[in-house]
């Protein structure tokens, strides 16, 4: 039976019925009070009355699901308390994950499955893999696949996330994880519209733009949607996506405004198919915030444009600012309750689909039937990332079992999609050669990215000798400090490729320890040559030209950057993402054991 509800309570009701928002759960380390679980539960209370009140749905973050027994409970506590509430995640496998984020994706992610070999079946039994994972843990409604096609290398925030380079490539691969997801019972979100790929800057920080004509456009960007959205074959007629998530990236083609806020975008994606709900990306985040001013005003804007969703994050604060800026636009006839039911009738609609489908595919929620779709997913992962991971440029000698090789993080940006910069190969590393020493990536001496604990992956050195420093950044300095201690031949940087010294000194306070010769892995993921990474890259390779890359960056430029390397380059063992499961085939790599879809354990460097 439906309630009617008029005055304030529609309102109230029509301004929550947009609203996604992120948020802390009770049991979170480090909640404050207000974070506090309704109850004494996993619901913050703030979050319970907006359930109650007809909030649209939630985002998982990792912070949320810190294993699937949490999950599931968190799950089944906010379907309590509101059954229709959409309860949707960033799971997109490799470097992206919220339900692995403390040990690192047991899916190698849409690179690997791009390049795996024999077209997008794979790709479709990942996606149902991971979909039986969600519907056990009582998720609605995934944010992927990533329909970006990857036409700039440099692309700081898509990269590995993306199904491949080509549209053809992506719209197969997408179109066929989608349905995987689907016939598991749970909900699928494309994004991010009408393309992110061709961008040198990260929304979650500036304002990307795609300044290129509309016929490109929608040849190599709007491809992959438009085939999901009206595929053939099977299911020809029914769209293969629930929702599109928009993006922070202006395209000038279609409008003066980015294409979250564009009302044009929106008649676009209107008219290619689409009638589920429109789901911005993160209302915080620094392209909006750049133009907007304010997360409220960006909120106002993008149901003008005709979003139906409005992404949130965990700040609570960013919920209370969206609604009271939505509830004054209401108030001033900026916005009508009207507009807002309508994109309140679109997500119902999408629950009701999700809920008839997880129904027909008996997909149940548990612990017991999470734990089981872990474990299926995991072994899925390991055999994708074993046939993909492979080894390109030169001769890889194979790491004895007890070698201590030193780790070099040669990545400069921070991955804020993934919210940190992964260290699960270096975790994975440490665990195979437990004398192993890792260094971190930045300039500040104090570790890079997110801390993991007391492994080998906190962002220090370990294993050094009694006066040796314990914690390097690779500042000038510290790099000076590293090329010292690494090189064979006990001279500093400023060598060639002989050894022959040219009047460099050990660096001040620098321990000499010539007599360590131990493998040397560095980790790199964008070294474009100009970057600060590419630069760090050759500084190391001039003085080691032993040392082995484990690249975790897109794989199709691997020969343009590696082969370009004085003497054709080291070898490197292409990745395909960060997630555990790249890392586990990356460490068998390093042993010398046989992998990948290209053949032959190595490849020289004319290939």
């Amino acid at each position: 039976m439906t309630t009617e509800h008029t005055g304030p309570a529609r309102t109230e009701r029509a301004i929550n019925g947009v609203l996604l928002p992120g948020f802390v759960s009770g049991s979170s380390e480090g909640a404050v009070p207000d974070h506090r679980g309704h109850d004494g539960g996993l619901v913050p209370g703030w979050l319970a009355d907006a359930a109650r009140a007809g909030l649209a749905g939630v985002v998982y973050f990792a912070r949320n699901t810190p294993d699937v027994a949490t999950t599931a409970a968190l799950s089944a506590e906010l379907h309590a308390i509101s059954p229709d509430l959409v309860i949707a995640v960033d799971e997109e496998g490799g470097d992206v994950s919220r339900l692995e984020a403390v040990t690192g994706s047991s899916l190698p992610g849409a690179a690997a499955l791009g390049a795996y070999p024999g077209g997008g079946t794979v790709s479709l039994d990942a996606g149902r893999a991971l979909g039986r994972l969600l519907a056990a843990t009582g998720i609605d409604l995934l944010l992927g696949p990533v329909l970006d096609v990857v036409s700039e290398p440099d692309n700081p925030v898509i990269g590995v996330r993306a199904f491949g380079t080509t549209p053809d490539g992506v719209a197969r691969h997408g179109i066929a994880f989608a349905r995987g997801v689907r016939s598991a019972g749970v909900g699928v979100c494309g994004k991010h519209f009408p393309g992110h790929g061709a961008t040198t800057v990260d929304s979650h920080i500036g304002l990307p733009v795609v300044d290129e004509p509309l016929d490109l456009v929608r040849a190599r960007d709007l491809l992959p949607f438009a085939r999901a959205l009206r595929p053939e074959g099977r299911d020809a007629g029914q769209s293969t996506l629930d929702a599109v998530m928009t993006a922070h990236v202006l395209f000038p083609a279609l409008g003066p405004a980015p294409a979250s806020v564009e009302p044009a975008a929106t008649r676009l994606l209107r008219e290619l198919g689409h009638h589920g709900p429109v789901i911005t990306d993160a209302l915080d985040m620094g392209a909006l915030r750049q133009l907007t001013g304010s997360v409220g005003e960006a909120a106002v804007r993008a149901v003008e444009a005709g979003a139906d969703l409005l992404c949130l994050g965990l700040d609570p604060a960013l919920y209370t600012e969206s609604y009271d800026a939505l509830s004054r636009a209401v108030a001033t006839g900026r916005l009508t309750v009207e507009r807002l039911e309508e994109s309140s009738a679109r997500t119902r609609a999408l629950v009701t689909a999700v809920r008839d489908r997880r129904a027909a595919a008996g997909t149940a929620a548990g612990v017991d039937v999470a734990t089981a779709a872990l474990a299926d997913l995991s072994e899925l992962g390991a055999q994708i990332a074993d046939a993909v991971v492979h080894v390109r440029g030169g001769r890889l000698v194979p790491f004895a079992p007890g070698a201590e090789p030193d780790v070099v993080d040669l990545r400069t940006r921070l991955d804020h999609a993934a919210g940190r910069k992964a260290q699960h190969v270096q975790a994975a590393i440490a665990a195979a050669w437990p004398g192993s020493r890792v260094y971190p990536a930045d300039g500040s001496g104090s570790g890079a990215g997110e801390r993991t604990g007391d492994s080998a992956v906190d962002g220090v050195v370990h294993g050094a000798a009694d006066g040796e420093p314990t914690e390097l950044g690779l500042g000038e300095h510290g790099l000076a400090v590293l090329i010292a201690r690494f090189t064979r031949y006990g001279v500093s940087a400023d060598l060639d490729r002989t050894g022959t010294e040219r009047g460099a000194e050990f660096p001040e306070g620098t321990v000499h320890d010539a007599s360590r010769s131990e493998p040397l892995v560095v980790i790199t993921r964008e070294p474009v040559p100009g970057s600060a990474e590419r630069a760090r890259l050759e500084q190391l390779w001039a003085v080691r030209p032993d040392l082995v890359v484990v690249h975790t960056g897109l794989p199709g430029p691997v020969g343009d950057w590696f082969g370009t390397l004085s003497g054709g380059g080291p070898a490197v063992v292409v990745a395909c993402g960060t997630g555990r499961a790249n890392a586990t085939a990356a460490v068998g790599r390093l042993r010398g054991r046989a992998g990948g879809h290209h053949g032959e354990e190595q490849h020289s460097s004319e290939q």
